[in-house]
């Protein structure tokens, strides 16, 4: 691929950084977290992560199997949020939140494994597929111990994910940029 990629889809990892990390930042600080805190927060982020995954589509468009597999991660979390939010409970959350990240943790070291050299947020998901496929694992061990519990592994995911994907989005960037400066 080389040092620039003018094409990389430095937008769309940026929003998907943001998800998580206002996700994780929230399950930092919120001191007594409450069932319907971890329902909305919970639901939200997994419904906005497979949001924010869909604009990857287009980027994946010429990358083989990517964009159908994104495809799946993506609608993956978003019913896991949509399940967590209507259902409204913290079993909700452990079972939706569990399969979801497990799922996508999967897809995502799979990603890495077969297009790290040729697309560029490939080079992100063997981390952020860890990341999640070890919350994924962590969510119904950890659930006895209660809300806070459940937020503190998925948040501690999320934070792993916002941090890995703002730096690569904004290397991107960077990179696009440069990369339009020179052909002026």
């Amino acid at each position: 691929m080389g040092a620039s990629n003018p094409g990389a889809p430095w937008g769309p990892m940026l929003v998907r950084s943001a998800v998580a990390a206002v996700y994780g930042v929230l399950t930092i600080f919120w001191q007594e977290p409450t069932e319907p805190v971890l329902v909305v927060a919970g639901g939200t982020y997994l419904l906005l992560t497979g949001v924010a995954l869909w604009p990857m589509l287009a980027a994946a468009r010429d990358h083989g199997r990517v964009r159908a597999v994104l495809l799946v991660e993506a609608a993956a979390y978003v019913l896991a949020g949509a399940a967590t939010l209507i259902f409204a409970s913290a079993e909700a959350f452990r079972v939706a939140a569990a399969a979801a990240l497990i799922l996508g943790g999967v897809l995502e070291i799979l990603l890495w494994v077969r297009n790290r050299g040729s697309f560029l947020p490939a080079r992100d998901w063997l981390i952020t597929g860890a990341a999640a496929l070890t919350a994924g694992i962590l969510v119904p061990v950890v659930y006895e111990l209660g809300v806070r519990a459940l937020l503190g592994v998925t948040g501690g995911a999320a934070i792993i994910t916002a941090v890995i994907v703002v730096i690569s989005a904004l290397g991107a960037r960077h990179d696009s940029r440069a990369a339009t400066a020179g052909r002026a």
